[in-house]
């Protein structure tokens, strides 16, 4: 069990520890921190004991993290954000973030995450003036003049930096009023419903927690272009839609739409913040990508 009494050393060390990682050696982190390498050094044998484990090989040059190790280092850095952001939230006070605040996202994540969030951050910053822009097709980001993209999927290789914030596990969705008319609702009978499907989920497939595959499709469907209006056709009881849980935990949670095959969910797809700044984030842009983070995790723990 954690004591801060018996731990007043843990997160320095944890610091220590992430710029080793980040620098690649303990003379090149010793440099940057503007300690000796043998500090550095015997920060991290005092963190290994501390905490009872093996963190690094030493047997050659170059550093060889061990499982624990690198289990660590994802934590060590996450510290370290959670420290520069709160830093610059104080900061604000005197600097307040301000202006024109650009960003592009899916059609899907305008309701249920990017515009409630823009909301929050405009309230603690009245002076930032946010531009929105969903659409499904991925904008240039320099080209387009913005600060971010939402994007889902492979990321194209350029010069963008992009930055995971969550996966999106799709759930079949419809509402009490379609389910009330339908006779069955297993894994045998799915194709004979009606499927609310977008362009990208012609070859889906969905997979149960025991391994076993069901394809998305059947004879009769109803094609919409955009995860709003396949919600709203399934709100309005056209059918069954395949929904990303994040997007559907609202209507999820009030009643308006009801899980269908709890026990299947697609292919998870990853969701990346998309910049262009080669430094830090601005702290508006730094806060968003963390409160995404954060609705994500949610939304995973809620479904």
């Amino acid at each position: 069990m954690f004591k801060k009494s018996e731990q007043k050393g843990l997160a320095y060390q944890m610091l220590i520890f992430d710029e080793v990682i980040k620098q690649g050696s303990f003379t090149a982190a010793a440099d940057a921190l503007g300690h000796t390498k043998s500090s550095v050094s015997q920060y991290i044998s005092q963190l290994e004991t501390e905490l009872n484990v093996k963190l690094l090989n030493r047997s050659t040059r170059k550093l060889n993290l061990t499982i624990a190790g690198e289990q660590l280092a994802k934590r060590c850095h996450q510290l370290f954000e959670l420290l520069s952001l709160t830093t610059e939230e104080l900061s604000a006070h005197t600097t307040t973030p301000s202006g024109r605040l650009a960003i592009t996202a899916p059609h899907g994540f305008d309701a249920s995450l990017i515009t409630p969030l823009i909301a929050d951050l405009c309230a603690e910053y009245p002076a930032l003036e946010p531009e929105l822009i969903f659409t499904d097709v991925r904008l240039d980001l320099l080209q387009n003049k913005l600060d971010m993209a939402i994007s889902v999927g492979p990321q194209p290789d350029s010069s963008y930096h992009a930055m995971l914030i969550g996966h999106l596990d799709s759930v079949l969705v419809a509402s009490p009023k379609y389910l009330a008319k339908a006779n069955r609702t297993s894994s045998d009978d799915l194709a004979e419903h009606t499927l609310i499907k977008l362009p990208w989920q012609q070859q889906s497939l969905l997979t149960n927690t025991q391994g076993k595959s069901l394809h998305y499709n059947a004879s009769k469907q109803i094609k919409v272009n955009t995860s709003s209006s396949a919600i709203n056709s399934a709100i309005c009881g056209l059918g069954v839609a395949l929904i990303p849980s994040v997007f559907v935990k609202n209507e999820l949670q009030s009643g308006r739409l009801q899980q269908v095959l709890p026990k299947y969910k697609s292919e998870k797809r990853a969701v990346y913040a998309v910049h262009p700044y080669q430094q830090q984030l601005p702290l508006a842009l730094r806060l968003l990508v963390e409160r995404l983070k954060q609705a994500f995790n949610k939304s995973i723990s809620g479904i």
